[in-house]
């Protein structure tokens, strides 16, 4: 990158410096552990990840076997092909063999025909050769026995002049018909010879056109071969090259989409651990706060017994009495348990803050009920939770949401488990996580249950110590029997009714009203009479009522289990159908993969059996054809060469003659030609040798000129150097003065942001005092 100013390399360094701090940090708060070990066991998280980084061994297996199966097919198609080309060539070679030894056969019953010929033909020659001398002898013959019939006396050559005269005419006549035949033989002959010629001739003429025509369509056989294997490979190479960017742009895209999908994942991971440590925050705040009222309600109570037993209570005894049967319905609770009810009504409304998640209890009434689940589930209570409308806080903080202990988890499977392959496979899985957590979540019912017991008896146990230090105290007091009566009978019905604040409010009161219909009061053994038939008709109601809500759970838990069957019936049903449709799936796979084979096989075959064909064209028919042509050529250069012999002795020999001169003249010309083109070449190296002379000077100047230039060039670079060296050192030392200002900018926001977050602190302090001031007192409140 170019930078016109040192200040902006400076800035683009600062900001990258920024950035990848930034970027550290969330890579540190990404890998850091938000919750400990055991949360994380709870919420599943590590089960998932090792789930989710596990690979179904099916698809490999499937890819294994697949790609045995086709370098097994691959193999056997190889030994097939070699196979076939080893059959075929062996028949072609015996073929071959069969061809040239009937070719040698049929040559040799040819070249005995031709001899037989030839043979014949001179011994035709060599007898009309004789008749020719014979003739000749016979008409040397009688001219000399003429010449020696003329020498003989006149007389009778006068005689016989006449007879002879007539003899000779006779002769005449006959040697002019004899040479006449004579004639048209030797014309007859030589027109024969001259035929023969030149059928030969024209015979060699049309062998030349047939050579010349096959030589051409081999040529243009061959070059159509030759554009068809470019075409093909051309076609070849287009093709993969298509087949190799469109498989770069699938993995491409694949590499994309993998990383959206990663990122995506990791936002959600984020998002429900967010969601999951602000509900953990909550409710440990939750627990704080319950903790401190419970603190505040024993401490209370201590009091208030402690004033009971003392007799220190004033008219208003009644309203404390009151007040503790509320304190016990929040205290009537293990401490360790990890149990939380909803609060009475001294604390109808207590906000909760945590990371922008609100909670507001509403009023309600403790029962039973309210000690069966764990802590998460105090926000399903909340019929007004505040929820945030940011869209990481919509998944964790849904009303009604964590009424189950298993909804977040349900919840956050999909995201944890959204890359898995067989929807089968993960509907198993999540059927058995399922009744894990429901074995784990009875197994924390039945301990809950035994620690409420333990802690029912423990109350009761405290309680009936507080009643008999309260009798024994009225025993010694006789005169305040009035006042305390309804104490002692609050007392009683609390240490009885130890979750029921309700039925305490409800027996006070009618004990008030009493007590105020009644002003005299009446004999202590009636009253004490009246009190047990009250409280055995209360025990007998509260059994009642225990039994009704014992059959009603029952009935509550008969019915969840139904409807947990059901909805295994209809998971199962799923499982099924789902199987089904991947067992239709595969199988239309595997009819796809066959048709495919099936078409690859045919095409495999037909390129098979064109290639069978070339071959056998090839083997079969060219290169025999070949071969006999070449054998005919041989054959053909034979005679050739015979016949030119032939002429050669016969009718050539004058023109072979004129041709050596004619050789010898133009010999002459060619050494005549020849030395001219010797002194023309060497002019034209002459004038060569000068211009590369010529050019090796410009090439040492320029040398020269290069070698001053560069020197010029390296002082210059030197000069250069050493002022980009102290202008280096000008830029480190602004650097360092950039960063320590930067720093000590830094540290001055730090030192900021410090003071501002001790101001923060001192009125969140004072907020807490003002919110502490501001909760109600337990003894101030009048009874309702």
């Amino acid at each position: 990158m170019n930078y016109d100013k040192f200040d902006d390399l400076c800035g683009y360094l600062e900001e990258e410096e920024e950035s990848a701090t930034a970027q550290k940090f969330i890579e540190h708060l990404l890998h850091k552990e938000v919750v400990g070990p055991e949360m994380v066991e709870e919420l599943g998280r590590q089960e998932n990840q090792g789930k989710r980084q596990q690979k179904d061994p099916r698809l490999t297996m499937e890819m294994r076997h697949k790609q045995v199966k086709e370098n097994r097919l691959k193999r056997e198609k190889q030994l097939e092909l070699q196979r076939m080309e080893n059959a075929l060539k062996k028949a072609a070679f015996l073929e071959a063999q069969y061809l040239v030894q009937e070719e040698k056969r049929r040559k040799a019953l040819l070249a005995k025909k031709e001899k037989e010929g030839i043979q014949r033909e001179m011994v035709k020659l060599r007898r009309e050769i004789l008749e020719r001398r014979h003739t000749v002898e016979e008409a040397w013959k009688i001219e000399k026995k003429r010449q020696e019939d003329s020498q003989r006396n006149p007389e009778e050559k006068m005689v016989e002049s006449s007879h002879v005269h007539l003899n000779e005419e006779k002769v005449a006549k006959e040697r002019k018909r004899k040479l006449r035949e004579l004639l048209i033989r030797t014309f007859k002959e030589n027109h024969q010879c001259q035929k023969r010629y030149f059928s030969a001739w024209h015979k060699l003429i049309l062998d030349h056109r047939i050579k010349l025509g096959k030589a051409g369509t081999l040529s243009d056989w061959k070059l159509q071969l030759k554009v068809l294997r470019a075409w093909r490979d051309h076609t070849r190479t287009q093709k993969l090259e298509r087949e190799t960017q469109a498989l770069e742009n699938d993995l491409r895209e694949e590499n994309r989409k993998q990383q959206l999908a990663t990122e995506f994942n990791r936002k959600q991971v984020l998002r429900y651990c967010f969601s999951e440590w602000q509900r953990w925050h909550g409710s440990e705040v939750i627990k704080r706060e319950l903790a401190r009222a419970k603190e505040q309600t024993r401490k209370k109570m201590d009091e208030l017994l402690k004033a009971a037993s003392l007799g220190k209570l004033n008219s208003n005894g009644s309203l404390g009495i009151h007040h503790l049967a509320e304190a016990t319905a929040v205290v009537d609770q293990p401490a360790g348990s990890g149990e939380v009810t909803i609060m009475p009504t001294a604390w109808e409304k207590l906000p909760m803050r945590s990371s922008d998640c609100i909670l507001s209890h509403s009023p309600g009434r403790t029962t039973k009920g309210n000690f069966q689940g764990p802590l998460p589930n105090v926000s399903g209570s909340t019929a007004d939770a505040k929820q945030p409308k940011t869209p990481d806080a919509e998944i964790a903080e849904q009303p009604g949401s964590h009424e189950k202990p298993e909804t977040t988890s349900q919840e956050a499977e999909p995201v944890c488990v959204g890359h898995f392959h067989n929807r089968h496979v993960y509907q198993q899985q999540l059927i058995e996580k399922q009744k894990k957590k429901l074995k784990e979540q009875q197994k924390t019912i039945q301990k809950l249950k035994e620690n409420q017991r333990l802690a029912e008896a423990r109350w009761a146990a405290e309680r009936a110590a507080s009643v008999t230090e309260a009798q024994s105290h009225l025993l010694s007091n006789p005169r305040g029997a009035e006042e305390p009566q309804g104490t002692c009978q609050r007392l009683l019905k609390s240490s009885v009714l130890s979750k029921r604040c309700e039925d305490s409010r409800t027996g006070s009161r009618n004990c008030l009203s009493a007590s105020k219909k009644n002003p005299t009061a009446p004999h202590p053994l009636l009253k004490a009479m009246e009190e047990r038939a009250i409280q055995r008709a209360e025990r007998r109601r509260i059994l009642a009522e225990r039994k009704k809500k014992q059959e009603e759970d029952k009935l509550a838990q008969l019915k969840a289990q139904e409807e947990e069957r059901q909805k295994k019936d209809a998971e199962e049903k799923e499982a099924q159908l789902e199987r089904k449709r991947e067992e239709k799936r595969l199988k239309k796979m595997k009819e796809l993969e066959k048709q495919k084979r099936i078409k690859r096989n045919q095409e495999l075959e037909a390129v098979a059996k064109d290639h069978y064909e070339k071959v056998l064209l090839r083997k079969k028919g060219l290169e025999p054809w070949k071969r006999l042509r070449m054998q005919s050529k041989q054959s053909t250069e034979v005679a050739e060469e015979h016949h030119c012999l032939a002429l050669q002795r016969k009718c050539l020999l004058s023109w072979f003659r004129y041709s050596q001169e004619t050789l010898a003249t133009r010999t002459a010309q060619a050494d005549q030609l020849y030395s001219q083109l010797l002194c023309r070449r060497v002019f034209q190296s002459w004038l060569q040798y000068v211009s590369d002379l010529e050019k090796e000077a410009r090439k040492l100047c320029v040398y020269f000129l290069q070698k001053k230039f560069f020197r010029a060039w390296l002082t210059m670079v030197r000069d250069l150097k050493t002022e980009s060296q102290r202008k280096l050192a000008i830029a480190a030392e602004h650097c360092d003065r950039k960063i320590l200002s930067v720093m000590i900018q830094a540290w001055k926001a730090f030192v900021k942001l410090t003071k501002e977050e001790r101001v923060r602190e001192e009125r969140r302090g004072q907020l807490r005092r003002k919110v502490a001031d501001i909760l109600p007192d337990f003894q101030a409140l009048t009874p309702l």
